[in-house]
């Protein structure tokens, strides 16, 4: 019978690490050569005695159904328009009207000046 944490590990761990050091480490948590040569001999004929590669990784994990959380539409455009905001710039208060808000304010206070000139100093 193949240990099965030693298994994993070696499964887990064997193509990104020399062998050699796994092994040391194996040993070295209290697992005996037969249990990395049992695992070993498993991992060889599972996959034909090379390491798996990150293609044939990748494929076996597009290959389990985990459902992959996606975001909904609204939060896309949340995201989106709240992306564009910030770089939008705020737009400049017409010039025109400032001038005419301030002409009428000079005229009102002009025609009071001059209605009061006319009946309490005169």
């Amino acid at each position: 019978m193949v240990n099965k944490v030693v298994l994993e590990y070696l499964r887990v761990n064997r193509g990104n690490y020399n062998l050699a050091d796994l092994k040391k480490k194996i040993l070295a948590s209290g697992h005996s050569q037969k249990d990395i040569d049992g695992a070993l001999a498993q991992l060889n004929a599972q996959s034909g005695g090379n390491a798996p590669s990150v293609n044939a990784t990748i494929n076996k994990i597009n290959k389990t159904n985990i459902p992959v959380q996606q975001a909904t539409p609204a939060k896309l455009t949340v995201n989106a328009i709240g992306k564009k905001a910030k770089n939008l710039k705020k737009p400049k208060k017409s010039k025109k009207k400032l001038i005419i808000i301030l002409s009428i304010v000079l005229l009102v206070l002009l025609v009071l000046g001059f209605a009061g000139w006319w009946f309490f100093l005169r």
